[in-house]
């Protein structure tokens, strides 16, 4: 004979708009532990944080590191927003923000994420205009990547800055 499920646990994800770059948003999913394993809750749209109210996603990809490391430049998007929410290991962000209108100007600031159960956010939301970083604090690490618009083949939204072009405010350590 089959049996229902008892009801769930109420929870939602917890969101921080103060990590210092204005429009960066930090969240932490719910997870639920359980006999096999960890569930982790990525999305419902009435969590309005990481995803904006009625915000489509129009790309979605994972990221795999087997053998975790250091990405050797800054990159950003002039239209495409980024949603990354980590499912293994723990990956540092380095952020900057050099958009001469907004009130975090020539900010640096360095988000860390942690799979579910670590203390660390799990997600991050990086809108257009912001540099970003990556490095691997795990020796490997898996992410997922909501993105809005979606990849372009022919007009690629990604502006490379390479290590040696960076300003003074970026403390960003390539080791």
């Amino acid at each position: 004979m089959s049996i229902r499920d008892a009801p769930g646990p109420e929870h939602a994800p917890t969101f921080s708009h103060d990590c210092g770059i204005n429009g960066v948003v930090l969240g932490t999913a719910p997870h639920v532990v359980y006999e096999q394993g960890v569930l982790t809750e990525l999305y419902r749209p009435e969590w309005v944080g990481v995803f904006g109210a009625d915000e489509p996603v129009e790309h979605l990809y994972t990221v795999y590191s087997p053998d975790g490391g250091l990405r050797n430049e800054f990159y950003f998007h002039e239209h495409t927003l980024d949603r990354y929410m980590l499912m293994l290991g723990q990956l540092d962000i380095g952020l900057y923000d050099p958009r001469p209108s907004s009130s975090s100007f020539r900010a640096f600031t360095v988000v860390s994420l942690g799979q579910a159960g670590t203390g660390l956010s799990t997600a991050v939301r990086i809108p257009p205009g912001v540099w970003h970083s990556l490095r691997w604090m795990s020796d490997s690490g898996m992410f997922l990547v909501a993105k809005s618009p979606g990849y372009n083949q022919k007009t690629p939204d990604e502006i490379r800055i390479p290590m040696h072009e960076l300003p003074v405010e970026i403390t960003w350590d390539t080791v």
